[in-house]
């Protein structure tokens, strides 16, 4: 029985964000890091679930409101800002966070929460987040998801403000080699590919997590030398949408192409991290920035975690056993990547009706946002739409053959 039968989703869910919008005291776990992202990614998918889940799946959303309170106190409550301005709002918050100024940074983020739409954020603060590291470089994911959510009076701005906070703990953390690199002129899609599939194979690092893992090649040397020539300015009209496609497509293919070894964290935030950015890059200052971004992401997890060069193409042989949607997205990761790219029209919304529930009803944050950013990334290059739904169906068939429990 669904404990919040009496509650609409909006409702759930705007309690659930409400919780979520006071900052815990101390730096944040991986939970709280994700805990506004999985919010807003879980309301994102719900509309997909199949009808007997959702009472489970809304149970997943209430349940982060639970957790993250468990997790331990609240900061102190803050002094109300007067900003005349949400300009001056968000100047105030880069300058807060640029000084570790934690508590500045909360009352900016309040306010701006309070103030400005969904859209807006986006262009006041794009400038700020793209760049930086820090909350490992997921404040960009908000930015690009929460005017879905937002629009419908589900979830309110000042969800920021944990992110924002993690942003103010580590200023020093971002992205630099393209403030030495002079932007190159080659802006086709297929010179990004390449560039991305000449990426060096560094080998694991001492450490996964984003800031080591993107600080291995911010280099005018690794970086500047493969991605400079190709983040430029746009030449002509769409080509910066169109590399943005790109670098997409490189995430899905690495995803499909690798082990699963780091599919659920690793290859899953080579496409959440890098599609958030470029989904952003109209708000950016200077979209082509938001381009480079992007694609160092995809580069940085490729350097670090790929086993082999990139295969610039997916096309599994069709199983010669019949087998149901459901059956294969069960039987593992390989099986369910083939099944999905071999589905037929017909059953495409089997297809995202099944990996939307198994997703927003599993406890895995990283597998709620890759599956609505395989949908999303659907959406954007519909060319390439069975890459991404079978990229979606590999990381639920990953995770159906682990024991959640122990995992």
């Amino acid at each position: 029985m669904d404990p919040f039968d009496p509650l609409p989703d909006q409702l759930v869910i705007a309690r659930t964000a409400e919780v979520v919008a006071i900052p815990r005291r101390d730096p944040a776990d991986s939970f709280v890091l994700h805990a506004p992202l999985e919010i807003v990614a879980r309301a994102g998918l719900l509309p997909y679930v199949a009808p007997d889940a959702r009472p489970e799946a809304r149970r997943r959303i209430a349940e982060i409101g639970t957790r993250f309170t468990a997790f331990g106190p609240p900061t102190e409550a803050i002094a109300p800002a007067e900003f005349n301005t949400d300009t001056a709002a968000a100047a105030a918050l880069a300058a807060a966070v640029e000084d570790s100024d934690l508590a500045a940074v909360d009352r900016a983020a309040h306010w701006l929460g309070e103030h400005a739409g969904p859209q807006r954020l986006r262009h006041l603060l794009a400038g700020t987040v793209i760049p930086s590291l820090a909350a490992a470089g997921h404040a960009p994911i908000l930015l690009w998801l929460l005017p879905r959510i937002a629009g419908r009076g589900q979830i309110p701005g000042r969800l920021l403000r944990p992110l924002a906070r993690e942003l103010g703990r580590n200023p020093d953390w971002r992205l630099r080699w393209f403030d030495a690199v002079e932007p190159g002129a080659d802006t086709s899609a297929g010179a990004m590919i390449e560039a991305l599939a000449e990426t060096p194979l560094l080998g694991p690092g001492a450490s996964n997590f984003i800031h080591p893992t993107m600080n291995r090649i911010d280099t005018a040397a690794l970086a500047g030398a493969h991605l400079g020539p190709v983040c430029g300015p746009e030449r002509e009209p769409g080509d910066l949408a169109a590399r943005g496609r790109a670098i997409m497509r490189v995430a899905a293919w690495s995803m499909l192409g690798e082990p699963t070894t780091h599919a659920p964290y690793g290859w899953s935030h080579a496409l959440t991290m890098s599609q958030a950015v470029v989904g952003i890059a109209d708000a950016c200052p200077v979209p082509e920035r938001a381009l480079a971004v992007a694609a160092t992401y995809v580069m940085g997890f490729r350097a670090s975690l790929a086993t082999a060069p990139l295969l610039q193409s997916y096309s599994p042989l069709r199983s010669s056993a019949p087998r149901s949607i459901a059956d294969a997205l069960a039987a593992g990761a390989d099986d369910a990547a083939t099944a999905a790219w071999h589905a037929d029209a017909s059953d495409h919304d089997m297809l995202v009706t099944e990996l939307a529930t198994r997703a927003a009803t599993h406890p895995d944050a990283h597998l709620v946002k890759y599956t609505l950013a395989c949908f999303d990334a659907a959406a954007m290059d519909p060319e390439a739409a069975r890459l991404y739904l079978a990229a979606a169906a590999k990381l639920v068939g990953y995770w159906s053959t682990i024991d959640t429990d122990q995992a």
